[in-house]
């Protein structure tokens, strides 16, 4: 379940870093540039990081993600208590149809209109604590993504890079020197940033 979270978080960073970069960068051309034409030179820098191995071992990442998971986790054992007596309720219900448990076929068709309520009551809790996790799980990300766009910002002020990338395990990075991998590096001035506040 939390290997499926993170990977869902790292899904949605990496969404999120796409579309505000596309949002916020320009496309201002001077008069002979070409659009795509990017100027290089031998003072170009690069550097990257595994965002993968930056949200597992960043300190604020995993309490975050583990607070989420607590919650999620304590109303998913709710839910699942009453569906259990929902469940109960419905077999109780049967035994009393095959007995002829009832005195009047009125009665049988109240209590069956009240397990359906209850059913949809539950389908509908079900519903809304999906739909909090997704609320809650964007709102997570969007909060990573503003510290590390943040903390990258002012990180860049000193190490003077014309770019950095992330990537992911499969990501479009498959090689690069060693030198470029900025993770652990970002990781540690991250969580040092985290546990001063």
């Amino acid at each position: 379940m939390k290997n499926i979270l993170l990977g869902v978080n790292v899904l949605l960073i990496i969404a999120v870093a796409v579309l505000y970069l596309l949002h916020f960068s320009g496309n201002e051309t001077s008069g002979n540039a070409r659009t795509g034409d990017i100027p290089t030179s031998a003072e170009t820098r690069v550097a990257y990081f595994n965002m993968d191995s930056l949200l597992g071992n960043y300190a604020q990442s995993r309490e975050l993600n583990e607070a989420f998971l607590k919650r999620r986790e304590a109303e998913r054992t709710e839910l699942n208590y009453k569906l259990k007596l929902w469940t109960r309720a419905g077999e109780e219900f049967q035994r009393k149809v095959d007995n002829n448990g009832f005195l009047t076929r009125e009665r049988a068709n109240q209590e069956y209109a009240e397990l359906m309520l209850k059913k949809e009551e539950l389908e509908k809790m079900e519903q809304e604590i999906r739909e909090i996790t997704l609320r809650e799980q964007v709102e997570i990300n969007r909060k990573l993504y503003d510290v590390i766009f943040a903390f990258l910002t002012e990180y860049n002020k000193e190490k003077g890079y014309s770019m950095i990338l992330s990537t992911t395990l499969g990501g479009n990075v498959f090689y690069a020197e060693p030198g470029l991998d900025i993770t652990r590096d970002v990781i540690d001035k991250l969580n040092a940033r985290h546990a001063g506040k």
